[in-house]
């Protein structure tokens, strides 16, 4: 994984149709523009509240398997690049994930070369080699994050896909393909 400048990335948002939502200086999501191909999932542990996109088709994950769909969807979603941007800064996603990939090599190099990146937006760009490292780190994010700014949003480079991590517990995932929406859907409706 490596940090890449914002506008590097600005080509592949511009061209899956996805464009940034701030409700305040500190939080920017990045959402796909609605349109008739495109569709909204939403996954979340039954007690918590994780309020879904307008629209979305709600799938239930129970929290014993929520770690396991997780491993499973970045798996399938891993066939190419993926960029990795915060809700909040990356301050906030690091001082998270600390304690529970303290043992990790791969991430503590991440962790130390990204000091100047900490108070930026800069998107982390992880290739198909960082796919286990890119599931520890969600899972992570998972079992340790409670506010807003500690979520994380991915895009796939390959494929018009965002999938946002929620700190509560859900997954908000957007497709603009419904063929990619139904292959990704096997990974939580089995």
């Amino acid at each position: 994984m490596e940090f890449i400048p914002a506008d590097e990335a600005a080509s592949v948002i511009t061209d899956h149709g996805i464009e940034f939502e701030s409700p305040d200086e500190d939080h920017i999501y990045l959402r796909m523009r609605d349109g008739e191909t495109v569709l909204h999932h939403h996954m979340a542990v039954a007690s918590i509240e994780c309020v879904p996109r307008e629209g979305a088709i709600v799938h239930e994950i129970s929290e014993d398997r929520l770690p396991d769909v997780v491993d499973r969807l970045m798996h399938k979603l891993h066939h190419s690049q993926l960029l990795l941007i915060p809700v909040g800064k990356w301050r906030s996603v690091f001082d998270v994930v600390a304690f529970s990939l303290a043992a990790n090599e791969e991430w503590q190099e991440i962790d130390a070369a990204a000091t100047v990146e900490l108070n930026s937006r800069d998107p982390l760009l992880a290739d198909t080699g960082d796919l286990n490292l890119l599931c520890e780190l969600v899972k992570a994010l998972m079992s340790d994050s409670e506010k807003p700014d500690q979520g994380l949003m991915m895009i796939s480079v390959g494929q018009p896909v965002v999938v946002e991590i929620v700190p509560t517990g859900g997954i908000r995932l957007s497709f603009g393909n419904p063929a990619i929406a139904d292959e990704l859907a096997e990974v939580y409706t089995s």
